[in-house]
């Protein structure tokens, strides 16, 4: 019986530790590290002046980009002082980031999905107190209350850091993830829109979308955005935006030239951006807006700022994690989670927006040989640059080009998170996807969101109530215990057994699944060819926890099993989930119990010992004959065991003796007449592996004996023991003496293995079924 220990190491080859998440993505052997990366940067300059210079007129552009967003519906003539917020505050986050970043060489800038909430929450300002509030204090308001938001968003963003919550974003539900980015992109294109055509879209301004001069100006923005999309795609370039962007500026200027038009004339038809006369682009921390700001509406906004902190976390995990991928080098999410928490603290300080890691740029700069922080710092101040001395560029710069750049990042977002995500996700997890952005188009953001969440919540508990809490139901006529009986205990074990019904549950057990397994017993019970079950077996090895529900149920079970003096007996419970059960299903005024063992082995072992001590006719147990009456019975003649003396050799051994050792060479077989004799793998320096107990009347060591291989388990008596041994030279001179004998011991043996592997294919069969 030691051989049972094959199935044990087979049934967990599949136990190997895993290696650490770290390990997934290694950097390459030539990556620079962090001091290379302070102190080499000097060797490669034209490089980094390239590197920094064209990521710094990048993102200053992104950042105007996102400034037009950020007050496109409500506040368009305050467009510097929207460049003004955005670009301080990818200033701050490049210089704060690049310094900080477990990745040398990261650009920051403020992020669009950062914007469009922000941008949200000033439109809702701005309703708010458009009717009773001067346009200075809506400002200073709005001005406010971006600097907070960020600021609010960068402390939260610094605490998930220090608590090491940079995988935080695997317990965000997909579908909503993919629905608010579907969401962003269409807010992102909607914005792009008002940008080009002067006023927010909507149902009223559908229609003059085909007027001749409107088609004039948001075709050669959505033509702008394709090609360079199109280009990007295709190439796989990096510089392809910004060639796009140089000569959709040269052929711009080249038509206004031969249409000789004026600045003034670009600027009444709203071709171009009309900036105030000073030319100067606004601070956002200018004119003390905290004095003029309206506290009241800023207190009833602030809810909206959890939407941007989730945002935020996510996106830049996102951004973070893709970043990890693009350059193959390992990147510390939470050095990523306080760099952008720290530089979001400072940004919004000043009024500056929100923003992150900018994955895009970042790229960028490796591809051009400038992976240091220096990069960072170069782009910072190209942005700086722009926001003291670029006012006046603003009138060279085309509207429709902003509004093609917005229409290029939002329609990229609405393609591959509503249309290019449908193969990937399943119907129900879609109708979340559009869910949210229905929500986000027609209702609002928060709520969106919200609602999405509570679906996505919504739909696993549906899914998850849908998997079968009984992972299999045997009887004990197929699953036995550990402990060895003699032949007439199994087989009268064997024909008791369907009083004992096993099943093994899986999962958590809650208010969705209880009835499904209240049903399944229910339905074991009705069942006509069952009889009385005396014992039910709930073995909760896999169960992770019972809700309230599931736990009344079980009392439920309880009492049902009990009315025909039926015994309900759970097994495998975590020590935190017994105690909880103890208390609900514990012992009530009539004394009625539910038994806790801590295997489904011990338990199955007390039930066998129930049903053995309620045989009234069980055969007698006299150690002294059981054996040789055994043999006698089962070889078919009297004096088996007489005839069997001469080859067999008295053993007895003290408790705690080894019989048999584990991965020596098998050269006999034992069989007990007196005592216990427990059958256990040895795992090193770890507690032994209870594989069997037997008991007198039992063979151990008959597998390895007769296949000649090492011992796969050892034997160790448990109390006193009496054995009597069988050695391969005795068997093979009985066989040549005695051959009747040895073809009746052989035909024995046989039987026992027919009957073990007939057991066996019971029990698959059951579990199958």
């Amino acid at each position: 019986m030691e051989d049972l220990a094959d199935q044990h190491v087979f049934e967990n080859r599949g136990a190997d530790k895993t290696a650490p998440a770290g390990a997934l993505h290694t950097a390459p052997h030539d990556a620079p590290s962090p001091f290379a990366a302070r102190t080499r940067w000097w060797h490669h300059i034209p490089a980094v002046l390239a590197a920094g210079l064209i990521c710094g007129l990048l993102a200053a552009m992104f950042s105007i980009s996102a400034a037009a967003l950020l007050f496109s519906t409500v506040l368009g003539e305050q467009i510097t002082l929207a460049i003004g917020i955005c670009l301080f505050g990818s200033i701050v986050l490049s210089i704060v980031i690049a310094l900080f970043s477990s990745c040398p060489g990261t650009v920051s800038v403020t992020q669009e999905v950062t914007v469009v909430t922000l941008a949200v929450i000033a439109a809702s300002i701005h309703a708010t107190m458009f009717a009773a509030h001067g346009e200075a204090e809506i400002l200073a308001t709005i001005v406010v209350m971006i600097g907070l938001a960020t600021s609010i968003t960068g402390l939260a963003l610094f605490v998930m850091g220090t608590l090491r919550l940079g995988r935080l974003i695997r317990f965000i539900p997909y579908p909503v993830i993919a629905g608010f980015l579907a969401g962003m992109g269409w807010l992102i294109v909607a914005g792009a829109l008002a940008v080009v055509l002067g006023e927010a879209l909507t149902r009223a301004t559908l229609p003059t979308l085909l007027d001749p001069a409107t088609l004039a100006k948001w075709v050669p923005a959505v033509a702008f955005a394709l090609f360079v999309d199109t280009a990007s795609r295709r190439s796989g370039n990096p510089l392809v935006a910004p060639a796009a962007l140089v000569a959709s500026l040269a052929f711009f200027h080249a038509v206004v030239w031969i249409m000789d038009m004026s600045v003034a004339q670009l600027q009444l038809q709203g071709w171009v951006f009309a900036p105030p006369q000073e030319a100067r682009i606004l601070l956002p921390f200018e004119g003390n807006p905290l004095a003029a700001a309206d506290w009241t509406v800023i207190w009833y906004e602030a809810p909206k700022v959890i939407v941007l902190v989730a945002v935020s976390a996510a996106a830049l995990l996102f951004a973070s994690s893709g970043i990890e991928m693009s350059v193959k080098r390992d990147i510390d999410l939470d050095v990523e989670l306080r760099a952008a928490g720290v530089a979001n603290m400072f940004a919004g300080a000043g009024g500056g927006a929100a923003g992150f890691q900018g994955l895009g740029l970042t790229m960028l700069a490796h591809q051009l040989g400038a992976p240091y922080r220096i990069t960072g710092v170069l782009v910072a101040g190209v942005c700086t640059a722009v926001l003291f001395f670029g006012a006046t560029l603003l009138s060279f710069v085309p509207i429709p080009l902003f509004g093609g750049l917005l229409l290029w990042i939002g329609g990229g977002l609405l393609y591959e998170w509503l249309i290019a995500i449908r193969a990937r996700i399943s119907r129900r997890e879609y109708l979340i996807v559009l869910l949210i952005v229905g929500l986000i188009v027609s209702v609002g953001l928060l709520e969106g969101v919200v609602v999405g969440i509570f679906a996505a919540a919504a739909l696993f508990t549906l899914e998850y109530a849908r998997v079968e809490v009984v992972k299999y139901a045997v009887t004990g006529a197929e699953l036995h215990s550990r402990i060895e009986h003699a032949d007439d205990d199994r087989a009268y074990l064997t024909r008791q057994g369907r009083h004992t019904v096993v099943l093994r549950l899986q999962g958590f057990v809650f208010f969705g699944s209880v009835y499904r397994l209240h049903q399944f017993i229910l339905d074991r019970i009705a069942c006509s060819d069952t009889p009385n079950i005396r014992f039910l077996i709930l073995d909760c090895r896999d169960v992770t926890g019972f809700d309230s529900s599931a736990i009344l149920s079980l009392e439920k079970v309880r009492d049902m099993i009990l009315k025909d003096n039926g015994e309900l007996i759970v097994s495998g419970l975590k020590p935190a989930i017994a105690e909880k059960l103890h208390m609900a299903v514990g012992p009530d005024r009539n004394q009625r119990t539910c038994r806790c063992f801590d295997t489904v082995d011990q338990a199955m072992a007390w039930c066998e010992d129930r049903l053995l001590q309620g045989w009234q006719d069980r055969p007698t147990r006299d150690h002294q004959h059981s054996l040789a009456d055994h043999l006698n019975r089962e070889i078919d003649c009297p004096d088996a065991f007489e005839n069997m003396r001469p080859y067999l050799e008295r053993v007895d051994i003290a408790p705690q003796t080894r019989l048999i050792r584990q991965g020596a060479q098998s050269s006999d077989i034992f069989f007990i007449e007196r005592g216990t004799v427990i059958v256990q793998l040895d795992a090193g320096g770890m507690s032994p592996v209870h594989l069997r107990t037997l008991g007198p009347g039992t063979i151990v060591g008959e597998m390895s004996f007769f296949l000649k291989r090492p011992r796969t388990a050892s034997a160790v008596a448990q109390s006193d023991t009496t054995v009597w041994r069988l050695s391969r030279d005795n068997l093979q001179r009985m066989t040549t003496k005695e051959p009747q004998l040895a073809y009746a011991f052989h035909s024995y043996l046989l039987r026992i293995v027919s009957e073990r592997l007939n057991q066996t294919n019971r029990l698959v069969s059951s579990l199958t079924n």
